[in-house]
């Protein structure tokens, strides 16, 4: 699965948790019956994050090609109905070396608001 935007300017990587849950339920909520099972999540936006279904559609796919469809739910969704927790990493650099999905930082930073004022 791989995700796109219009212009697909930056790539990047994506972490969740899933285990608090339960897509059975949330199959259910969406009237999604037998047809369809849950294989992923599609999140899409900025201020306004629309929800998706990523779903095989368990009627039409064979055992020689299956078929895989993006559902709109007929209720809106959250970011937190579908996912505990989300961790998205951006390279906004032209810089390959900083696509690697392994790369970590060395430690993290807090700036605080006044320590830039204090320099001036």
């Amino acid at each position: 699965m791989k995700p796109s935007v219009q212009y697909n300017d930056k790539i990047g990587h994506a972490s969740a948790d899933i285990s608090g849950i339960n897509y059975d339920q949330l199959a259910q909520k969406c009237n999604l019956g037998e047809r369809y099972t849950i294989i992923g999540i599609s999140l899409y936006g900025t201020d306004e994050i629309s929800v998706s279904l990523l779903c095989r559609d368990n009627e039409e796919s064979t055992d020689q090609k299956e078929v895989l469809v993006d559902i709109s739910p007929n209720l809106e969704l959250t970011v937190g109905e579908v996912l505990e927790r989300l961790n998205v990493t951006i390279n906004v650099t032209n810089n390959a070396k900083y696509d690697n999905p392994d790369l970590d930082t060395d430690r993290e930073v807090t700036i605080e608001e006044d320590e830039n004022d204090e320099e001036e």
